[in-house]
C-alpha cells in the first residue's frame, strides 16, 4: 500500500497555510539539507522561510529565504528574531544550540511550535577546540545544556540514531525522528549551467575526489601521503580537494606536503562551489574518498553528507574500516573499507583503480541502485510531514469527504 503523508492523504485538507521558519546561525541560506531538503519538504503544507546570516535571498518562490547581517553573532540571533516574529510562524524549525534561544523567545511571542534539528555532535566539536586537561568538562557541560534546551522542544529531529540516545539519554524519546541527510534523487539534474570559476576542471577528469572539510582529522595528510604512494604506479593520477580550511596552519601543512611529496602537477584544489553545483565535479570523478581519523567519536559514528553524494553520483567509496562504514560500503560491495594508515589506503585506491572496465560499470550501478532506492530524501520526506503535522494546532486543521 502506497503511503502518503497525513497533509496528502485523501480527506485532509488544510483550512489555512501555517507559516514555517528555519533558523540557522551558521548555515547558509541556500544549505542543501535545509532549503533543499526541510524547506522544500515543509513548504508542501505551509509557507516556509530559511532565515539566515548569510547565502542567497529570495522573496518570489516557497520556500523563502531571508538573510540578516551576520557581522555580530548576538545581534545576527536578535535579528532573526525580530524577523521571524513578524511571520508569525505556528513552527519554527532551530538548527544550532544558540538558536534555540530564539526559538524559546519566538515561543513566548509567538505561541509557536518549536523543532530542533541536529546535523552534529555539537558537545564533542565544541570540547574539541579546549585544551585536552579541560575537555571531558567542557563535553559535559555543552551536553548538559544541550540536553535542557532539546527537552523545552516540542520535537526534535536528528540525522542519526546515536544524537537522539545522547540528548535524550534516559528519557523520553516520544517526539523524535531520525532523518538521515541522504541526498534529493536527481538533484544536480538541472544544475547545467557552469560557475566561472570553475570552467577549468569541468572540463577535467580526476582520478580520485574529496568533498568536505580540511582537516588532519579528516585524513587530509594521510591522504596526500597515499597519493605519493600512488604516483608510482599511476604517474597521471589527477586528484580534486574541493572544500574550506578549518585553519591556516592546516593549509601551511597542505601546501608543504605538497611540495615535500611533490605533488603539485597531481594534485587539484577547489576552494568553494555552491552546493547544488557539486555534482558538476562529482560527474568528473572515478572514485570517492572518506578518510577519518577513527579515534574522533564524532566522526566515526556520524554518516556524512558526503557519503551519500558519492553514491548518488555513482562513485565508488574508499573509507575508513568501521562498523557503520562496512555496513554501508563493504556490505553492499560500493568500495573499500581500510586501515587509517597511508599505504593500505593507498592500496584500497590501486585495487579500485586496476579493476576493469566492466567491474567499475558494475561497482557504480550498484552505487546509483543503493541511491535511488534507499538512501535518498524523497523516502524520509512523509515522516518529515507528519511529524510538522502533528505539531499543527488542531483547531487549523480540516477533514473534508471527498
Amino acid at each position: 500500500m502506497l503511503f502518503l503523508p497525513v497533509a496528502m492523504q485523501p480527506g485532509f485538507l488544510f483550512e489555512a497555510i501555517m507559516n514555517i521558519c528555519i533558523i540557522t546561525n551558521s548555515h547558509p541560506s541556500n544549505d542543501i539539507r535545509l532549503y533543499y531538503k526541510i524547506a522544500k519538504s515543509a513548504a508542501h503544507i505551509g509557507d516556509t522561510y530559511v532565515l539566515s546570516t548569510n547565502g542567497i535571498s529570495n522573496l518570489e518562490v516557497n520556500p523563502y529565504q531571508i538573510v540578516v547581517s551576520g557581522e555580530s553573532k548576538w545581534l545576527a540571533l536578535y535579528q532573526l528574531f525580530q524577523k521571524a516574529r513578524l511571520l508569525n510562524p505556528g513552527i519554527v524549525i532551530c538548527v544550532e544550540p544558540l538558536t534555540l534561544f530564539v526559538g524559546l523567545a519566538l515561543r513566548r511571542a509567538c505561541k509557536t511550535r518549536l523543532v530542533f534539528d541536529v546535523h552534529e555532535f555539537f558537545a564533542e566539536a565544541f570540547a574539541e577546540r579546549v585544551s585536552s586537561i579541560f575537555s571531558y568538562p567542557a563535553y559535559m557541560a555543552y551536553l548538559l545544556v544541550e540536553r535542557w534546551l532539546a527537552r523545552r522542544m516540542d520535537y526534535t529531529f536528528a540525522v542519526n540514531d546515536l544524537i537522539l540516545k545522547q540528548l535524550y539519554h534516559g528519557s523520553n524519546r516520544k517526539n523524535t525522528l531520525v532523518l538521515p541527510n541522504y541526498p534529493v534523487k536527481n538533484v544536480w539534474e538541472n544544475q547545467t549551467e557552469v560557475p566561472v570559476a570553475i570552467h577549468p576542471i569541468c572540463a577535467m577528469n580526476f582520478d580520485l575526489i574529496y568533498i568536505g572539510g580540511l582537516t588532519i582529522d579528516r585524513g587530509l595528510v594521510k591522504m596526500l601521503k597515499s597519493v605519493s604512494i600512488l604516483k608510482r604506479e599511476f604517474p597521471a593520477i589527477k586528484v580534486l580537494f574541493v572544500g574550506m580550511f578549518h585553519s591556516t596552519d592546516v593549509e601551511k601543512r597542505f601546501l608543504q606536503d605538497l611540495n615535500t611529496y611533490n605533488l603539485n602537477a597531481i594534485i587539484y584544489y577547489q576552494s568553494w562551489l555552491p552546493a547544488e553545483k557539486i555534482g558538476l565535479l562529482l560527474n568528473r570523478a572515478r572514485i570517492g574518498l572518506w578518510l577519518f581519523n577513527p579515534k574522533n567519536r564524532r566522526m566515526c559514528n556520524a554518516l556524512p553528507l558526503k557519503v551519500m553524494e558519492y553514491l548518488a553520483a555513482g562513485l565508488p567509496i574508499v573509507t575508513i574500516k568501521t562498523p557503520l562504514m562496512n555496513s554501508i560500503v563493504k556490505v553492499n560491495q560500493v568500495g573499500i573499507c581500510t586501515e587509517y594508515h597511508a599505504t593500505p589506503i593507498a592500496e584500497a585506491i590501486a585495487s579500485l583503480l586496476r579493476i576493469s572496465d566492466d567491474d567499475y560499470a558494475g561497482m557504480k550501478q550498484r552505487c546509483l541502485k543503493l541511491a535511488e532506492e534507499r538512501f535518498n530524501w524523497e523516502a524520509l520526506e512523509p515522516k518529515l510531514i507528519n511529524a510538522l503535522c502533528s505539531l499543527y494546532p488542531s483547531e487549523r486543521q480540516k477533514s473534508t469527504k471527498q
